[in-house]
């Protein structure tokens, strides 16, 4: 499915694309459309456990794992918290998918044209790769095109952010 959403995104053609649904404008990670409820969430003990709505809901994911590129399960997209929405009455964080980020941010939080400040951390988690990217089947002249029109910088300038985060 995340490969479906990115290319929805980018605005390429994906080669075996589903033609009985389109995605939906802030699509569920798990389904493609909108409406599903997808709340991340911080276990006592480290890790986090993922609660969905959505009928397509993967109650097994590792969310390590998934959140990780691998040639074999190269989508990364996973749920994440917004550090700029505020917590609910309970103290849960808001949740969203990785590959929305740019448009919960543009949609929830930018002023006008004006996009809302971000922290080096949310711009390392939201960040997807040139090799996910076309792992994907996305080509790379629509990944930097993209990339030029969002102004996102290049995989090595977020590669060393990224080393400064988890040291």
């Amino acid at each position: 499915m995340g490969g479906h959403i990115l290319c929805d995104l980018r605005d390429c053609a994906v080669p075996d694309e589903c033609k009985l649904q389109a995605i939906g404008e802030n699509p569920c990670g798990f389904c493609g459309l909108d409406g599903c409820l997808t709340q991340l969430l911080k276990k006592k003990h480290g890790g986090f456990t993922i609660t969905s709505t959505c009928t397509y809901h993967y109650a097994q994911m590792q969310y390590r794992s998934a959140a990780q590129f691998a040639k074999s399960s190269p989508c990364t997209n996973v749920p994440i918290h917004c550090p700029i929405c505020p917590s609910s009455v309970f103290q849960v964080p808001q949740t969203i998918w990785k590959y929305n980020a740019l448009f919960h941010l543009a949609s929830e939080h930018s002023t006008g044209t004006t996009p809302p400040p971000i922290t080096g951390q949310l711009l390392v988690d939201i960040f997807v790769s040139k090799e996910e990217e076309k792992a994907l089947k996305i080509e790379e002249e629509v990944t930097d095109l993209y990339r030029m029109d969002h102004n996102i910088p290049d995989t090595d300038g977020l590669l060393e952010m990224r080393e400064k985060w988890e040291k």
